[in-house]
């Protein structure tokens, strides 16, 4: 088995320094790395030039997340392609057993993902329409059996599971799937692509699994967003959730699944508050949620299957 990493960039020179830093003694020697940098202009290629194998490609102008990510999907030579984020940290050598799960399930796959001070980050999603996100909304994930958090917080598991979609910023998948899938559709310059891939594999009858007991890398996050969306990222993410979510299932599916939402962050947000806990990331996420009306870029066609990248 072969293995690329896949690093978009932009004005992440420093986040990727860590990241190479972290895969020496983590990684096989040859694990290539393959850095798409958005027309950064600082010294990315000087990083990703530390670690060898290494492939830079130099965008002349910022093609957003998924359009680069699919440059690099298809410049890479190994086997199984690992999408990382360069806001990400390894911890262990367990990439190598993602990368090798995803291969021989034929399957998407990502680790449990945790936050710079070791908890655990969500990761991992449901099903974003129908009776889930309404049960999801009343029961509190923390207080919910196996069978539930498995459809509504599977990101909560200790062992592997088929969820509906997984967090980018580390996902697995052999190179020939993931380039018949789009990957990504280019049209979504930032956030919600993840959510767009792991719904249209589903259609195409490619499995998501979440790998809590196989792998776990560190995503520090907010690295390029807090450049780009210094206030924060909660509106952009309610609006592209709502197209693709529109576009993969319909208004009707669509409309219901908002209510849910709103639903879920108001009631998250008034318990912390009753509780004395820090709720403003909550309070962003609704507000954003509810300013973000009907979609505002609405989405052409999926990509189709077969696709061979940008």
């Amino acid at each position: 088995m072969s293995v690329s990493l896949v690093v978009v960039t932009w004005r992440s020179a420093r986040d990727l320094e860590r990241l190479i830093v972290s895969a020496r003694g983590r990684l096989d020697d040859e694990t290539e790395v393959v850095v798409v940098d958005n027309a950064s202009g600082d010294d990315a290629a000087e990083q990703a030039a530390a670690w060898r194998p290494s492939r830079f490609i130099a965008l002349d102008r910022n093609l957003g997340f998924g359009a680069a990510a699919n440059r690099g999907v298809k410049a890479a030579a190994g086997d199984v392609v690992v999408l990382l984020n360069p806001d990400t940290e390894l911890v262990d050598g367990s990439l190598a057993a993602l990368a090798r799960f995803a291969l021989e399930r034929r399957a998407l796959a990502g680790p449990r993902l945790l936050e710079s001070d070791g908890t655990v980050q969500p990761s991992a999603s449901g099903p974003p329409t129908g009776i889930w996100p309404w049960v999801g909304a009343v029961l509190p994930g923390a207080a919910q059996p196996y069978a539930v958090q498995a459809r509504t917080e599977p990101w909560r598991l200790q062992r592997t599971s088929r969820v509906a979609w997984l967090s980018g910023a580390c996902l697995a998948g052999p190179r020939d799937l993931l380039l018949s899938l789009g990957p990504f559709d280019p049209a979504i310059h930032l956030y919600g692509e993840d959510m767009d891939l792991g719904l249209r594999a589903a259609r195409a009858g490619v499995r998501s699994f979440f790998c809590p007991d196989l792998a776990r890398v560190i995503h520090h996050g907010r690295g390029s967003t807090s450049q780009i969306l210094p206030e924060g990222p909660w509106e952009l993410m309610a609006r592209n959730r709502r197209a693709v979510l529109r576009r993969a299932c319909g208004p009707r599916r669509e409309r219901a699944a908002q209510a849910a939402l709103l639903l879920n962050l108001g009631l998250r947000a008034a318990a912390k508050a009753a509780l004395r806990r820090d709720a403003r990331r909550d309070r962003a996420a609704l507000g954003a949620a509810i300013k973000a009306g009907a979609p505002a870029v609405p989405l052409g066609p999926s990509p189709p299957s077969g696709r061979r990248g940008v």
